[in-house]
């Protein structure tokens, strides 16, 4: 829900780089603000909608992606 038509590689400048085999997913520089916003910290988040799902938390996927985003 939250992915914009208008974003590629580089535009936001946090989406670095594709994800291989998954031509729809992109690695991000997780340290963005911008980002971060994106995921947790308000009702609007992506963390926000799961909680009011009724859900206790989610599962995070790919953890070690850390490995292949350079700063």
């Amino acid at each position: 829900y939250y992915w914009k038509p208008s974003w590629q590689l580089g535009n936001p400048p946090w989406i670095r780089r594709p994800y291989p085999g998954y031509p729809d997913e992109y690695y991000v520089a997780y340290w963005y603000p911008e980002w971060q916003a994106i995921l947790y910290g308000s009702p609007g988040s992506y963390m926000g909608h799961i909680l009011q799902a009724g859900f206790d938390g989610a599962f995070l996927d790919n953890v070690e992606a850390y490995h292949f985003v350079a700063e």
